[in-house]
């Protein structure tokens, strides 16, 4: 059974369809939000006879309320060859079906935006609230071998909506930092919400001693090295001064990461969410 995200905006939509989030618009909804002249907004139900009575214009007010809203939902996924590390494309397509289902549930649009070398039509999809289509999609890219970088990233801006939207960034960042910094910057007109994939076995699983050959995933090179101590401690330093950096830099963009570096669990997810709106 796929668990629910409870996520919420810590801004108000502009979507004009109703939803289950905080809205610009005004209509049916509990939370007041001005008066206006009876002929703005014709509604006899909600005049409010005290504020009518103190216009100095001796005209009708009437109550209008704040419209709960829609808002669109996107994943904004890395499909490069380091993400079919370990249980990383799993935890891609697990979290894919999990936020869908959720955006459904609020009434709200899901799509999806997979990115590698360049962004291909096969794996896109418009906010859209059918869940066959995004259950099609999981199922192709559990057959799918990722294959070379995110570089495709760079263009997913193209495939956003205008308006304001949810954007869910899931990556295990292993791109250069100027590459992350035009990416964000180039969605600083969404809410993004980065999820990072880290795989504990990358570094942290390393022994004291012996022989390890190495390999980069997207250009396939390979380097044996002899592990001891001193570089092991070095390779696990090196990967908490990229955390730090990555932590620096979706800040300066007004982003907090989440690093998954564990099995993944939509509880955690929940609780960073939550965090975010507290």
């Amino acid at each position: 059974m796929t668990e629910t995200l409870t996520y919420r905006l810590p801004w108000q939509s502009s979507s004009v369809y109703p939803g289950a989030h905080p809205g610009q618009m005004i209509g049916a909804g509990q939370l007041f939000k001005r008066h206006e002249p009876l002929i703005a907004s014709p509604d006899p139900r909600r005049i409010d006879l005290r504020a009518s009575v103190l216009d100095p214009f001796s005209g009708y007010r009437v109550r209008v309320y704040q419209q709960q809203s829609s808002v669109n939902v996107y994943l904004l996924a890395d499909m490069s060859a380091s993400m079919a590390y370990a249980d990383k494309q799993q935890t891609l397509i697990r979290f894919l079906l999990t936020a869908a289902k959720s955006a459904f549930g609020y009434g709200d649009k899901f799509g999806f935006i997979g990115c590698t070398e360049r962004i291909e039509h096969r794996w896109l999809l418009p906010a859209c609230q059918s869940l066959g289509r995004v259950s099609a999609l999981a199922k192709q890219l559990e057959g799918l071998t990722f294959t070379g970088s995110a570089k495709g990233l760079q263009n997913a801006v193209a495939y956003l909506p205008a308006e304001r939207s949810l954007v869910f960034l899931l990556s295990d960042c292993h791109f250069p930092l100027p590459q992350l910094r035009a990416l964000l910057g180039s969605l600083q007109a969404h809410d993004v919400i980065p999820l990072v994939l880290w795989n504990q076995d990358e570094y942290a699983a390393l022994p004291n001693w012996g022989l390890i050959a190495f390999q980069d995933m997207e250009n396939h090179a390979t380097r044996t090295l002899f592990m001891r101590p001193a570089l092991r401690q070095k390779i696990i330093a090196v990967y908490r001064q990229r955390q730090h950096d990555l932590k620096h830099l979706f800040r300066a963009f007004g982003s907090e990461p989440l690093f998954i570096t564990e099995r993944y669990s939509t509880q955690t997810i929940n609780r960073y969410l939550q965090q975010r709106v507290a």
